[in-house]
Order: structure tokens, then C-alpha cells, then sequence
């Protein structure tokens, strides 16, 4: 009951209505005192895109001014503590935005040009509350707030809060709720965001959704979608944190940069390939050395996924099942890694090696998208797929593949080139014949462990 008694109080009052009586000496509230230090009159410029994009991701950016004295507010309480919950800096001289506020925000405006949206006039009462003791029963905080959007008032609203203290009784707050009750006024249990004051396209759906909860059968957009949204918040909130710390160090960048580029190759045979060719294109200088370097393929590929993330580019597959598609195109990766490996032998040229690597490393990727869908037989499946990668790497002749270059070099050391090229090449050829020897037995537990996958997506249907 105290717990209840001590709750804020959050009335949506009449904008011209007169202020409640919240004072009476039956109840023991004789006395209401204005605060003026708490009390004064705020100008506030809302600063986003022309889309709204800051404000529909849950930050507020805006320019102050307070009985004449300008400041800078930043406000992103839903990405803590890569940004600030909140923040104020003075006005600098130029009157311009800070630039690490600026900074610190692009990866969620990306290329967007900052401008007003919005324009507030604030009217701020603080008052507190006394009992016949002397003692502050309650703060009682009245706003009255008028919007103008491209010079035209589109709304205005007042607020009235009520703050109890430990000397606020249980009849006290009735009498509160009455006395508000009395003006019109409406207990609400939270106060519509600034966004939703503004009304559209600050209302729109965030550019940074959160990932979804699949349904254990997924369709194709479903399962793509709430991956796209996974990779999405990683990069973002990878680079906020760099912004924020160490402007240098873009180790965890790459790191979320060179997952999703997987997970891209991983999709290649569902996604439509001029946006995932596009994409790829900004991923082909991992790993990125300096923050320059990686700031415009960053932003492309946020860009990218902002899209991605709520519609991908599946084309007539969106709808099919997850776990049928993926499987499918795994059981195709399979089947070409298969073909290559049969019909290698120990004299093979090293390019037939080479393809049979890049067919295994693609099997890879191709199945390591779909972990998620057969965790316990993807597990394996990869365990086995990394065993065989790793030994066709050590199969590839490389820079060994042809006769060593010997100009320039004395006999004794074209003599030593070449015994190494020679060790080399024995070394090689005894690991391909190894690999030759174990692939039939590789085959079958392959065979085993995708029709295992096959049971257990046909289950789900």
C-alpha cells in the first residue's frame, strides 16, 4: 500500500484549463509553494532527418534554450551505454551541432543531413506540496507544451506531475486524484514519447528492429529477417561502442562486418543477386585498417540491412519454408563438394584442389546459416566440415606448385630452394593420399547426418 501511495502521479490536463486545487486543510495539505529555480520557459529545435530516422530509433537530438542560455541534448536511452542515456553540453561558439555528438550518431543517420523537424515552446510550474506540519508532501511539476512544425502550431498538450514524498497519506493521494479529476484531467500511467507528440513520420517503424522470435517453422522472410535484424544490431552497436571508446581499434567492426559477409555467402543461392552483389561489394576490403577507410562501406552496409532487415530480397522464395529452401541448397553444396573430391587423385593439378577447397568452404557457409534451424545436427555436420576444410587447405601446393624460380641464386641456394620445394611436394602428396583414403568413409557419415537433418525438417512441417 506505501509502495502505491509513493507512485508518481501522471495527469494529461486540458491545455487551458485552469491549474487543480491540490491544497486543503481537511485533508492536511494547507500549503503549495512555487519552486523558481525549477520553474522557467524552454525553447527546443528537435534536430533528425527528414524521415524522422533518429527519433523513430529511439533518440532525441535538440538544440536548447532555457531563460536565454542555449544548450545541446542528446537522449538515447534504448542504446546505453554505446550512447548516452542522456546528455548536455553548452552551446560552443560556432552555434553548431558538438561534432562528437555528430560523430557518435552516424551510424544511425548514416548520410541523412541533420535539420529541424520540430520546434517546442515549454511553459514549466514547479510547485511543492506541503503538509500542516511544514513538511514536502508531494512536487507537483506543471508543463504546458505547444509544437510548431514548418511554422504552424500542429499540437499542444499539458502534463501535470505529482511527486509524492514519505509524508504523502493514502487520502491525500484520493484528494490529488479528485482535485485533478475536477479540471478534466486524466491519470495516465505513462506519458506519450516525443515521437508520438510529433505524430508522423517520427511514429514509423524503427530502421533498427530487434531480431524476431522465429516460429519453429519459419518462412524463408521470417528466418531471413530476424538474421538481417541480428547482423544489423551487432554492426550498429559495435561501431556506436568504438565512437565512443577508441576511435582507432576496428577489431570488433571487422569481426561483425566478416559475419554477416558469411552469413551473405551463406544465402547467396536464395537472395536476389544484384543487392547481395551490391552488398558484397562493400565488404570486399575486410579487413578494413583505419576508421576512414571503413566509414563509407560501413555505412553502405548498415544502409543495406536497414532495408534488409524487414524485407529481403528473396524474390518468390519469401514465402516457402526455411528449412526446406536451406536444406536444399545445402544438399546442392554437398553434392558439388562430392563431385570434386571424387575424382581427385594425389597427381590432380593444384587448381582441381584448390575447387574442391573453395566447394567444401562453401558447404560451409551454406550450412552454417542454417545452424539455427538444426542446432544438434548442424553442430556436427560442421565439425566434420571443418576437419575436411583443414585438410584439403594442407592439400594446395601453392606457391610449390610449379618449378621454383632459381635466377640470381647461387648453386648452393637454388640446390636448398629446391630440396624445400621437393619436401613440400612429398608432404602434400602424402596428405592427399590420406584425404583420397578417408573420403569414401566421409561420404557415408555425410550421407547419415543429412538425412538426419532431412528427418527432423520433415517434422517440422
Amino acid at each position: 500500500m506505501a509502495k502505491k501511495r509513493r507512485s508518481v502521479l501522471r495527469l494529461e490536463a486540458p491545455f487551458s484549463s485552469d491549474p487543480p486545487r491540490l491544497t486543503s486543510e481537511a485533508v492536511g495539505l494547507p500549503r503549495i509553494l512555487r519552486r523558481p529555480a525549477a520553474s522557467y520557459t524552454m525553447d527546443v529545435t528537435i534536430l533528425d532527418v527528414d524521415d524522422a530516422r533518429l527519433l523513430r530509433a529511439g533518440v532525441i537530438v535538440a538544440h536548447r534554450v532555457i531563460e536565454g542560455t542555449g544548450e545541446w541534448y542528446l537522449a538515447a536511452q534504448g542504446w546505453a551505454p554505446h550512447l548516452p542515456a542522456e546528455q548536455v553540453e553548452p552551446l560552443g561558439a560556432s552555434g553548431d551541432l558538438p561534432e562528437h555528438y555528430a560523430r557518435l550518431i552516424r551510424p544511425l543517420t548514416r548520410r541523412g543531413v541533420l535539420g529541424p523537424l520540430a520546434a517546442l515552446h515549454c511553459e514549466r510550474d514547479e510547485w511543492a506540496l506541503r503538509t500542516s506540519e511544514g513538511q514536502v508532501a508531494a512536487v507537483v511539476r506543471d508543463e504546458r507544451v505547444r509544437i510548431r512544425r514548418s511554422g504552424i502550431t500542429t499540437a499542444r498538450y499539458r502534463e501535470i506531475t505529482i511527486t509524492p514524498t514519505e509524508h504523502l497519506t493514502g487520502q491525500q493521494r484520493e484528494f490529488l486524484i479528485s482535485a485533478a479529476m475536477a479540471v478534466n484531467a486524466t491519470v495516465v500511467d505513462q506519458y506519450p514519447t516525443v515521437a508520438q507528440r510529433l505524430g508522423a513520420p517520427a511514429t514509423g517503424l524503427t530502421s533498427f528492429p530487434r531480431p524476431r522470435e522465429t516460429r519453429p517453422d519459419p518462412s524463408l522472410e521470417e528466418y531471413v529477417s530476424s538474421l538481417f535484424a541480428e547482423h544489423l544490431q551487432g554492426i550498429v552497436r559495435a561501431d556506436l561502442a568504438r565512437r565512443a571508446t577508441s576511435l582507432e581499434d576496428l577489431g570488433d567492426v571487422n569481426a561483425r562486418l566478416w559475419a554477416f559477409g558469411r552469413d551473405l555467402r551463406g544465402l547467396a543461392p536464395v537472395l536476389e543477386p544484384s543487392w547481395r552483389e551490391a552488398t558484397e561489394r562493400s565488404l570486399a576490403g575486410l579487413p578494413y585498417s583505419s576508421p576512414a577507410e571503413a566509414e563509407s562501406p560501413l555505412l553502405d552496409v548498415i544502409d543495406a540491412l536497414v532495408g534488409a532487415a524487414r524485407a529481403p530480397r528473396l524474390g518468390d522464395l519469401a514465402h516457402k519454408q526455411a528449412g526446406e529452401q536451406l536444406y536444399h541448397r545445402a544438399e546442392q553444396a554437398t553434392l558439388i563438394l562430392a563431385n570434386r573430391c571424387r575424382s581427385l587423385t594425389a597427381d590432380s593439378p593444384d587448381d582441381q584442389w584448390q575447387g574442391a577447397l573453395r566447394a567444401a568452404e562453401q558447404l560451409e557457409v551454406v550450412v552454417g546459416v542454417a545452424a539455427p534451424l538444426f542446432p544438434k545436427v548442424v553442430t556436427r555436420i560442421l565439425r566434420r566440415l571443418a576437419d575436411v576444410t583443414q585438410e584439403l587447405r594442407g592439400c594446395a601446393l601453392g606457391t610449390f606448385a610449379g618449378d621454383p624460380a632459381l635466377d640470381g641464386l647461387s648453386a648452393a641456394q637454388a640446390f636448398a630452394l629446391g630440396r624445400d620445394a621437393e619436401r613440400k611436394r612429398a608432404l602434400v602428396k602424402a596428405r592427399r593420399e590420406a584425404f583420397i583414403e578417408r573420403w569414401p568413409a566421409r561420404v557415408v557419415e555425410a550421407r547419415k547426418l543429412m538425412l538426419r537433418a532431412k528427418k527432423k525438417q520433415a517434422k517440422k512441417r
